[in-house]
């Protein structure tokens, strides 16, 4: 049962008085605000429940990331969900106290200046001048975000060690480094798990002894079992393992849940083995798992990743890949992110797994290559091949090193609106705003390379500012709070006694979102061919064609259309696409290193930007009108592929892959294709991977499927299609997203 406004309202007294009264150790403040806030946020069980953990955040909290992706702008650390608090007031002002009220108010003000975005934007104000712009749809290259996300823990750990093993190698580090307040910190927030695992093992029992049924009653047993042997040992059974992952999770809000067929794969082996359990139990707990993860509603981060090179038990970890797909094929929803690492070698049967429920239209597994990611991990880090083997896909697809990194996605950046900057000299052509630094009149770029140069130099300035953001992000992050949670699973922190943003973690790492790459790169080949090489038209008549959107000049949108296009294995448009984005790599990467950072580097990803962000930019030299979508991530132009899934494969893997760290390729089959031809399916794309192709995004169904979801939705509800970094239910979708994924090119031969 979820808490009411009132409730809330006076938790903000409490934890406030928390906070405030342990302001002189930022250690022992975080461990006790966390305790108090693990008693009021994590949700009695239901009864339907099978794992233990849900939570309703309060108005005043701390999380990495809660509100990170919300209107609300909640922001990170300690966050203010002000919006919300204040509407709570007014709801509730009748049934408070006079001194509760001005209590209240008094909190407002303080949290208002205390919470930690408002800390990171006064900081960076004082450093810059300015706050960078929030909003997508701004004016300008792109768009910040305040937030820690990019962290994949060392769950091996967790599991191996239990809560006491945890606790006991904190009392060993304590001998040999001496006692700290972040030591203490430390124990403090185990045992807060701990108490929460004892709360609901008293639930659970209470239900188990209401429960009208031999199956429900023997449900709730079983869990609180587990509950009571996890409060001091480490899991034994397969069920055990689940709950102890889901219960450190949900109470730190943790969102990408890492190599799970790796870290309890032999707890389901053993359980399978030794007759505990049977495969339909193993799918029914994976279940009630997902139950989990639909509720908590991050569909751009929640990752469970299975298969790959580097794990640690290979063989029993493929026997739980498969029931982790199962599960995945039954549950048909937007969560979890499966993703399956692909790899020459591996087992054919998760393989051919991985492709029948993808025939379903489940839209899962996403598929990386660990034959191509691997070895360029190793090069774009500067890590070795057992590091990299941890590489793990985050959120909406950028790589974070799996207890060794922090690698927070911070920002967006359009590199078309790049190029309508530099034909505009530093003008947002659609919003008819200065924005950007002066690169040019037109009749200063009259050669291709002064005007390519125009478009970096309007990128450079933008990503260079977002580096030091994210690592100013860091450090007020670090001066607010040690992240017990992270702290305790990421190597080194334990072991040299310092949190993760005080020199814990071992690569303090970052990540830039790009959009928007192939169209500009699509527009930037149209160009250099009509206007530089061709002389078809002037630099000044093209620019005035497409600020007036095509209008009456059709001829000209036919010459911009037929000009080469990414997609098509054509090597005039495809290095065009692989100069931009080895540009856009560097960078990034020398803005990273400038800033302190181990490595910043660019991820080209699509969580529905390449639709949304598009309908705010004008129309562009590849032949697009003014307000519709760029193309896809790493995918081409709408219908521009032309020649083939094998030429449109080939264009994907061309790019060099130790400039990034991350990229989509969306790839949208008929379920007839899939259906009828799997086998030669299944052969492409392994020669996809083998190649130098990175990763794919498969979405199984027809465009007649689709147009149908449009007009008559209420008989579609079901209908998942892949955006690019998450997936979605497409009925659900902004009509402009839906348009985009329409237009899409279908495969079927």
């Amino acid at each position: 049962m979820s808490r009411t406004d009132l409730q809330k309202l006076r938790e903000v007294l409490e934890f406030t008085r928390i906070y405030q009264e342990n302001s002189g150790d930022i250690y022992l403040r975080e461990a006790r605000c966390l305790d108090y806030q693990l008693e009021h946020i994590l949700v009695p069980l239901d009864e339907e429940a099978g794992i233990a953990g849900r939570y309703d955040h309060g108005f005043v909290g701390f999380s990495s990331q809660t509100g990170g992706y919300s209107v609300l702008g909640a922001g990170y650390t300690y966050y203010f969900k002000e919006f919300e608090f204040v509407n709570a007031l007014q709801r509730c002002a009748g049934e408070l106290t006079a001194s509760e009220n001005y209590a209240l108010q008094a909190a407002q003000a303080f949290w208002k200046e205390e919470n930690t975005s408002r800390k990171l934007d006064l900081a960076f104000a004082r450093r810059y001048g300015y706050v960078p712009g929030k909003g997508y749809p701004a004016p300008g290259v792109g768009n910040c975000d305040c937030r820690v996300a990019g962290t994949n823990l060392d769950f091996h750990k967790l599991v191996d060690l239990g809560f006491d093993g945890l606790e006991k190698e904190i009392e060993q580090k304590i001998k040999e480094n001496g006692d700290s307040s972040f030591y203490e910190a430390l124990k403090l927030w185990i045992g807060s798990l701990q108490k929460a695992c004892e709360r609901y093992r008293r639930q659970a029992l209470e239900l188990a002894a209401h429960s009208t049924s031999k199956e429900s009653r023997r449900r709730f047993l079983d869990l609180a079992g587990a509950l009571e042997h996890l409060q001091h040992q480490p899991p034994q059974s397969f069920l055990e393992g689940v709950q102890l992952m889901w219960i450190y999770s949900v109470s730190c809000d943790l969102m990408n849940y890492g190599r799970m067929d790796d870290y309890l794969g032999p707890l389901y082996a053993g359980d399978l083995d030794a007759g505990r359990l049977t495969e339909e139990e193993g799918v029914q707990i994976i279940l009630y798992l997902y139950k989990h993860f639909l509720e908590i509603n991050k569909i751009h981060d929640c990752r469970v990743i299975v298969g790959g090179v580097g794990r640690r038990h290979p063989r029993e970890a493929d026997r739980l890949a498969v029931a982790i797909m199962e599960a995945t094929r039954r549950f048909r929803e937007a969560v979890p992110q499966l993703t399956l690492r692909y790899y020459t070698g591996m087992s054919e049967a998760v393989f051919h797994k991985a492709m029948e429920v993808n025939a379903e239209g489940v839209t899962f597994p996403i598929i990386y290559s660990d034959d191509t990611n691997v070895p360029a991990v190793q090069q774009v880090y500067g890590v070795g091949r057992e590091e990299a083997e941890q590489y793990v896909p985050f959120g909406c697809g950028e790589y974070v090193l799996a207890g060794y990194s922090v690698g927070t996605p911070n920002n967006g950046i359009n590199a078309l609106k790049a190029l309508d900057l530099a034909l505009h000299n530093g003008r947002d052509s659609y919003h008819n705003v200065l924005c950007g630094p002066r690169t040019g009149e037109l009749s200063e770029l009259d050669g291709f390379e002064k005007l390519y140069e125009a478009v970096l130099n309007q990128l450079r300035p933008v990503m260079e500012r977002f580096a030091e953001h994210k690592y100013l992000n860091y450090i007020v992050a670090g001066e607010n709070a040690p992240y017990l949670h992270l702290s305790l699973l990421l190597h080194d922190c334990v072991e040299t006694g310092k949190p993760v943003f005080e020199g814990g973690v071992r690569y303090l790492n970052a990540s830039s979102e790009t959009f928007g790459v192939i169209s500009c790169a699509d527009s930037l080949t149209a160009i250099r061919k009509l206007v530089y090489e061709e002389k078809r038209l002037s630099l000044e008549e093209l620019v005035e064609v497409l600020d007036q959107n095509f209008e009456g000049r059709e001829e000209i949108r036919r010459l911009c259309l037929e000009a080469p296009k990414y997609g098509n294995d054509d090597d005039i448009a495809d290095s065009m696409a692989q100069r931009l984005f080895s540009d856009m790599g560097d960078i990034t990467s020398e803005a990273g290193k400038k800033a302190g950072l181990h490595r910043y580097n660019i991820v080209s990803v699509n969580n529905s930007m390449s639709a949304e962000w598009g309908n705010f930019c004008s129309a562009s030299a590849c032949g697009r009108k003014k307000g519709d979508p760029m193309a896809n991530a790493n995918g081409p132009s709408i219908g521009a592929d032309k020649c083939g899934i094998t030429a449109l494969l080939n264009s994907m893997s061309k790019f060099d892959n130790t400039k990034h760290v991350g990229v989509i390729n969306n790839v949208r089959f008929t379920k007839e294709l899939f259906t009828q031809s799997g086998d030669k399916v299944a052969a492409v794309l392994k020669a996809f991977y083998q190649n130098g192709g990175v990763q794919t995004n498969l979405c199984v169904v027809g465009r007649e499927d689709l147009e149908n979801a449009m007009e008559h939705p209420e008989k579609y509800q079901n209908l998942m299609v892949r955006i690019g970094g998450f997936s979605a239910r497409f009925v659900t979708l902004n009509p402009i997203v839906q348009r985009e994924i329409l237009e899409r090119t279908t495969y079927d031969a």
